[in-house]
C-alpha cells in the first residue's frame, strides 16, 4: 500500500454501518431487542452487474437487506449471499462503513487508489457507471469502506416488487407495501 498520505480525500459523513448475518429475520429481531431500533421491511439489493473477488465479470447479486430507522449512522443488516463480498466465508459481524450520495464514484476510486486502496466489490448500472463501490478490507485495518452514488440503487422489495420512490426518486424502504 502507498505510504503517501499527505493529500487526504474530502471528508464524507458516515451514513450507515453494515453487518453480515446468517439469518436476516432472526438478526432483525435480536438487533431490535438489543438496540431498541426499528428496522425496515426486508428488501433486496438486486443487480445483474455485480463485480467482486468471486468473479471479475459482471454477475447476478441479490443481497437481502434491512436498515434501522434510528441512528446516525444507521445500521444495515445484510444476509449472507453468493461467493464473494457478502458470502458466509466472510463470517457474521462487521462488514463496512458507508458513505452515501457520492457525486463521482470514479473520482473517489481514483483518489483512494492513489492512497493504495483496491477494489473489493462494485455495482454497475446499465450505462456502465459504477453506482456502489467497496474498498478491500485489508487496505484499512480489516475495515471495508462503501461509497454509494447519488443515483437510485437497484433495491426492490423482498418479493421482487418495485418499491415506491422517496422524495429524491430513490427506492423507499419505509413506504407501505
Amino acid at each position: 500500500m502507498s505510504t503517501d498520505m499527505t493529500t487526504p480525500v474530502q471528508p464524507l459523513v458516515i451514513d450507515h454501518i453494515g453487518f453480515l448475518v446468517e439469518n436476516l429475520e432472526e438478526a432483525i429481531e435480536r438487533w431490535s431487542v438489543a438496540t431498541g431500533y426499528t428496522f425496515s421491511p426486508i428488501a433486496r439489493y438486486r443487480t445483474q452487474s455485480w463485480v467482486d473477488d468471486s468473479n471479475p465479470e459482471p454477475h447476478w447479486h441479490d443481497a437481502r437487506i434491512s436498515f434501522s430507522k434510528e441512528g446516525s449512522p444507521a445500521i444495515e443488516l445484510m444476509e449472507f449471499h453468493g461467493e464473494g463480498t457478502h458470502s458466509a466465508r466472510e463470517g457474521e459481524g462487521f462488514h463496512h462503513i458507508a458513505f452515501m450520495n457520492v457525486t463521482d464514484i470514479q473520482e473517489r476510486k481514483q483518489q483512494m487508489a492513489q492512497l493504495g486502496f483496491s477494489n473489493n466489490g462494485q455495482a454497475i448500472d446499465e450505462n456502465g457507471n459504477v453506482i456502489l463501490w467497496f474498498t478491500e478490507k485489508k487496505d484499512l485495518n480489516n475495515v471495508r469502506l462503501e461509497y454509494v452514488s447519488a443515483d437510485p440503487q437497484p433495491i426492490v422489495a423482498d418479493n421482487g416488487d418495485a418499491l415506491a420512490p422517496d422524495a429524491a426518486g430513490k427506492p423507499d424502504l419505509w413506504a407501505p407495501r
